[in-house]
């Protein structure tokens, strides 16, 4: 296409870019704020050359972000209730069990909460009438077994410096997004920035009025420019999430 041409869209690049990073104590901000602060320090996600080294690194462009939790408990396999009392199950070693609001015979020493099944024999019976206990092959897993807390994640932007330094807003804030509790993963496109050129393909135009276009959303980066993310340390996670975030960035380099 022309450099001179005007309607540009980015459908080409010259190379696909794909970086992630793993956060864990990678803290930014505070409880009031969302600015990194001093003796913090985030990790590089997305690094356009800004030591100026590279000689085919003009910048690029980066139109997908996702999150997901490097912890994971497996769902319930059977939830007690009673509304599912009496139905049929097997049970076999592994599974989880979560009794809900009845109480399962034999239950009478942990009550609400969930079971993992660790037997070798797998279990036949009616929910209901099953023994809930160590002496059977159940281990109590408590009330919360499973549950993943929500965590807030901020992504920042770069230029012209390898050493950003926080006291001097070297951190320029992009977005931040929340996973929210006890989902696995999130996609950042509904809070990354919208980008200037209309899609090019059909799109849910429901929320908008007429003549609104349909737009993109990524991040513009330029040589020398850096995507820094980290985790904000509040709720209950005052030194970052030490179970692993996994954050993924795409798109391509012009």
């Amino acid at each position: 296409m022309s450099s001179t041409s005007t309607n540009k869209q980015p459908l080409l690049v010259d190379r696909p870019l794909f970086d992630s990073v793993r956060l864990t104590t990678q803290t930014v901000g505070s409880a009031s704020t969302l600015f990194v602060q001093g003796g913090q320090a985030p990790s590089i996600l997305v690094d356009m050359d800004a030591e100026l080294t590279e000689d085919n690194n003009n910048g690029g462009v980066v139109d997908s972000i996702s999150i997901i939790r490097d912890d994971a408990t497996r769902a319930p396999d059977y939830t007690l209730t009673t509304a599912s009392s009496g139905n049929a199950v097997y049970i076999s070693s592994g599974q989880v069990v979560l009794i809900s609001d009845i109480t399962a015979t034999g239950a009478a020493t942990s009550g609400y909460g969930y079971y993992t099944y660790t037997g070798a024999s797998a279990v036949t019976g009616l929910l209901g009438s099953l023994t809930y206990t160590v002496a059977s092959g159940f281990t109590y897993e408590g009330v919360a077994y499973g549950q993943q807390d929500p965590v807030r994640v901020v992504f920042y932007h770069t230029r012209g410096t390898t050493t950003p330094i926080p006291a001097s807003g070297d951190y320029q804030i992009l977005f931040s997004k929340t996973v929210p509790a006890n989902t696995q993963q999130v996609d950042c496109s509904d809070v990354m920035p919208e980008v200037a050129y209309p899609m090019p393909q059909a799109g849910d135009t429901s929320s908008l009025t007429n003549g609104v276009p349909l737009r993109n959303k990524g991040i513009y980066l330029e040589k020398g420019d850096r995507i820094y993310v980290g985790v904000v340390p509040d709720g209950p996670f005052p030194s970052g999430y030490t179970n692993g975030l996994h954050v993924s960035a795409q798109g391509g380099f012009f």
